[in-house]
């Protein structure tokens, strides 16, 4: 039987397992950005973005910060270096992507 930690490693890994959240996260590795701001970058609809942000807040990999009406989204446990973006998750678990 899979541990908790487990769980949520494998959830944290299956975010990214969709084309869309992939976009999102390539975007978000420059800078934090609102959900228009994303809808745009990824051109998809605010709603379809606004979902795929759900699924990235709840396995842990992005936050949000409300700044007036808007709410900022940034990804957690992220490096830029050069051209990749190494994100790592809690338990230690460490995914790397291309940004070029």
């Amino acid at each position: 039987m899979p541990t908790k930690t487990q769980k949520a490693e494998a959830a944290w890994l299956a975010a990214f397992g969709e084309p869309t959240r992939l976009a999102i996260i390539r975007h978000l590795a420059t800078e934090e950005k609102t959900v228009t701001q994303l809808a745009v970058a990824c051109n998809v609809e605010m709603v379809n973005a606004s979902h795929h942000l759900s699924v990235l807040r709840d396995s842990g990999l992005v936050t949000a910060e409300r700044d007036g009406r808007f709410m900022r989204y940034t990804l957690v446990g992220a490096r830029v270096s050069g051209t990749t973006l190494t994100l790592t998750h809690s338990s230690g678990v460490k995914v790397v992507i291309p940004l070029g």
